[in-house]
């Protein structure tokens, strides 16, 4: 992860006590590897919204939004502390965990009815599996067979209270997505990896795929 984004995060974070400091950390390279291979037809779906800082980090590394805009996190009239429809890349809202995934399926399906082409990316926190809503959507998913959904969680083991295992445990994590009838792989959270990971699975026909991105792995 280049560290000038790392210093540029606490930077823009210290005048907000750090918010949500550690869960923008363990996304920074998840959405700078979509951002890099983000076709015109794709859509990318933060579901983690509370992980907009590093989104809006990798936004002004492109030049998209000013130094003064990204030290606006959180005031009244400067960027949201989640992101909303209107931003660079952004079509849907966040706000709510757990709803993401459903959006997806939703936009894929309307994609493959229109024979449209493009993926759907969406990026979870494992916190957020704890929703029922996520596992609906991933057996909806499957039973539509949506292979433009692209799912990718941040499995970075914490969440707002604690240990993701002593909260609800999530593991044995892949085995899981397997039952639900997805392609699984689970990778090392690093730019590179997640990169040759994204374009291998475009590969695959016929059934949602889902990355478990894993820190210091």
């Amino acid at each position: 992860m280049s560290e000038v984004l790392t210093v540029k995060l606490k930077e823009m974070l210290k005048p907000v006590n750090g918010f949500h400091m550690n869960s923008s950390l363990t996304c920074l390279r998840i959405l700078q590897a979509v951002l890099e291979l983000k076709k015109e037809e794709d859509t990318i779906i933060i579901s983690k919204g509370h992980s907009a800082p590093a989104f809006y980090v990798l936004l002004w590394k492109m030049g998209l939004i000013s130094d003064e805009e990204l030290m606006s996190f959180a005031e009244i009239d400067g960027l949201p502390s989640h992101v909303t429809r209107g931003l660079p890349f952004i079509e849907v809202s966040s706000g709510s965990l757990g709803q993401g995934l459903s959006v997806a399926n939703g936009i894929a399906l309307a994609k493959k009815m229109d024979n449209k082409k493009g993926r759907i990316f969406v990026i979870l926190g494992d916190g957020e599996l704890d929703e029922g809503q996520i596992w609906e959507a991933a057996m909806t998913a499957a039973h539509h067979n949506l292979d433009n959904v692209v799912a990718i969680i941040d499995r970075n083991y914490h969440q707002l209270t604690g240990h993701t295992e002593d909260i609800l445990a999530k593991e044995p994590l892949a085995e899981k997505w397997k039952a639900f009838g997805w392609e699984v792989r689970e990778v090392e959270n690093n730019v590179e990896k997640l990169k040759e990971t994204i374009i291998e699975l475009e590969k695959i026909n016929d059934r949602p795929k889902v990355i478990i991105a894993r820190w210091n792995w």
